[in-house]
């Protein structure tokens, strides 16, 4: 009994490691607004904007940390309200000036560094073999 249950914590802790890494249709189909296969630099740009937008919940043309917080659902339910959040890397990456607030300027040359991550023959698309996450 023991050992199927390291087998089965094994099993399932390569599964969701190889899932981390994997394609993700559903992003990639909300992203590829003409339905041609790939991500243009102008799809990135477009969905990195609404991203943005349905981040900044206040409107205010920034994203404080607990925006992020919120819109990506960081605490838990049965949490205190305003309980400490570890930054995430993500967020970390964006905030350039790691001052906890994210201009669009610093979300969007985290897209742009992404998408050229992503981009690996340099053809100025991300094609379906070429996204993984964390995507965009």
């Amino acid at each position: 009994m023991k050992t199927k249950l390291i087998m089965l914590s094994t099993t399932v802790a390569v599964t969701v490691s190889v899932a981390a890494f994997a394609f993700t249709p559903a992003q990639f189909i909300g992203i590829d607004k003409n339905a041609d296969n790939q991500i243009s630099r102008e799809e990135a740009i477009d969905y990195r904007a609404r991203l943005f937008s349905g981040l900044d919940a206040n409107g205010n043309g920034t994203v404080e940390f607990e925006e992020y917080v919120e819109a990506k659902k960081l605490r838990s339910n049965t949490a205190n309200p305003g309980a400490a959040v570890a930054v995430p890397d993500e967020y970390k990456e964006a905030d350039t000036n790691s001052d906890t607030i994210l201009t669009k300027d610093e979300f969007n040359a985290q897209g742009q560094a992404r998408f050229k991550a992503l981009d690996k023959d340099g053809d100025g698309y991300v094609s379906q073999k070429e996204f993984v996450a964390p995507g965009l």
